[in-house]
């Protein structure tokens, strides 16, 4: 009888037995054996992450920045999206099959966008002031504290600070993001569990000032995501509802973060360096409430009325409200403005549309106000560094780059193909408008066609961060 346990060692070259040696140990990367799927081959040491070793660790090591910097040199142009769009009017939008909150929605935004001319340099000066959340005499003279002090400690609180202030002059557009999350929610969960969130949101006080985040958060905190734990537990509901409540918990707890007493308490910690009290003297935490109060937290947030209809306008057509064949063209445009807002971005992005008096056009720039980061080192004259993109609807797309300051200034233009025979009426145009805005320019070049297309191929500050940066999360 076969000793099938094989308890007992048996003698060599009575059975088959033997374990032999694996063949494919040791071999090297190289492809022994193709695919073959109409025979069963051994393995030759492929991995599923694909390539070879070699590869694998140059992908490995790829930075977060590296990401970065090939995403804004491969994104869709905004400009190209924006003027398909834009200059076709609303009829391409709507189509006649819109519902009618997104039709007011799209109507609302072409309105906005018309003006005159006297209107264009006060709405510039409005966005970009918008754009600009951290301005004014305290972010100033916290600047120069951050530029002054080599104390990792207080650079860390100082930022801490800003953090909180943040999101508490954003609470009530924080707490719009929770309450329309959950609303879109409801979508997703059976009858009864939205009946109980519908009666849950009306106990989210919606009118709660900035700062005043307690009796919310402790609803949201308390009872909201007890419950909505609850759901994914009992119906193993791991679909689009659990990304939901993961955005929903961020958006929680950035509004906590935004509570008035912790902002306080932040800012009196500052007052406990000697590197803060250099620029801000004996500022009690008492004076400083009553500073907070005087804020106007909707510019502190960088809210304004024509930002508004803008998200409004990506919002309908991201969700589908203008026909499903437009969506993927309006994500692209949020995913431009989003990575123009990345923290790798050092520049100011502006990106809007005119009709003026029936002319269209549509503008793009990139502004680097202080491009040697001279604002806060004596003796050095400040160089503003502007990149210009604007589509004129009857002539084409024009790029301007601006530098201005220092030693030297200069401007280059860079038109439209078709216009080449017109070259000398701009160059005179053009130095016309710079003598009325009183604006000194050196040199001053125009060329037909051309130009760079991405803002890393004008400024070189972001290339630079690669040295600071260059990392892998």
């Amino acid at each position: 009888m076969a000793d099938v346990l094989k308890v007992t060692t048996p003698l060599s070259g009575y059975d088959n037995s033997t374990i032999k040696n694996n063949p494919q140990a040791g071999q090297g990367p190289q492809i022994q054996n193709p695919v073959d799927p109409t025979r069963v081959t051994r393995g030759d040491n492929r991995t599923n992450a694909g390539g070879n070793g070699e590869q694998q660790l140059a992908f490995q090591y790829r930075s977060n920045f590296g990401s970065f910097l090939n995403m804004v040199r491969n994104i869709p142009d905004l400009s190209k999206i924006f003027t398909d769009i834009f200059f076709q009017g609303e009829e391409m939008l709507t189509g006649g099959v819109m519902g009618q909150e997104a039709a007011e929605r799209i109507a609302a935004f072409f309105k906005a966008a018309q003006m005159n001319e006297e209107d264009i340099l006060p709405f510039l000066k409005e966005q970009a002031e918008s754009n600009v959340k951290f301005s004014g005499g305290l972010f100033d003279q916290l600047r120069m504290v951050m530029a002054d002090t080599n104390s990792v400690d207080l650079k860390s609180d100082v930022l801490n600070f800003i953090r909180k202030f943040n999101d508490m002059s954003s609470g009530k557009h924080i707490l719009g993001d929770i309450f329309r999350t959950l609303r879109e929610m409801e979508s997703y969960v059976y009858k009864q569990t939205r009946e109980q969130i519908q009666e849950m949101l009306k106990e989210l006080d919606m009118l709660a000032q900035e700062g005043d985040t307690s009796k919310n958060s402790a609803l949201l905190k308390d009872k909201i995501m007890p419950f909505l734990g609850r759901y994914i537990s009992a119906n193993h509901d791991m679909g689009t509802i659990r990304d939901k409540i993961s955005l929903l918990t961020v958006l929680i707890s950035r509004y906590e973060n935004g509570n008035r007493e912790d902002v306080l308490q932040a800012f009196q910690r500052l007052t406990g360096y000697q590197g803060f009290r250099k620029y801000f003297g004996t500022v009690t935490m008492e004076q400083f409430s009553s500073l907070l109060d005087q804020v106007d937290m909707d510019q502190a947030a960088g809210k304004n009325e024509w930002s508004e209809k803008f998200l409004d306008f990506l919002r309908t057509g991201v969700s589908g409200g203008t026909g499903l064949e437009n969506k993927q063209t309006f994500l692209n445009m949020m995913n431009s403005m989003i990575l123009n807002e990345s923290v790798y971005m050092p520049l100011l992005h502006l990106a809007f549309p005119f009709n003026i008096n029936g002319k269209k056009l549509f503008t793009e720039m990139w502004i680097d106000p202080d491009e040697q980061g001279s604002s806060t080192q004596a003796g050095i004259k400040r160089v503003a560094r502007i990149f210009v993109k604007f589509d004129i609807r009857e002539l084409g797309q024009f790029k301007l780059l601006l530098v201005y300051g220092g030693d030297a200034s200069s401007l280059q233009l860079y038109y439209p193909e078709r216009m080449q025979k017109s070259e000398g009426a701009i160059q005179k145009g053009m130095k016309a408008i710079l003598e009325q805005h009183q604006l000194r320019i050196d040199n001053l070049y125009l060329q037909a066609g051309g130009g760079p297309n991405s803002p890393v191929e004008v400024f070189p500050k972001i290339q630079e961060r690669k040295n600071s940066v260059d990392v892998r999360i």
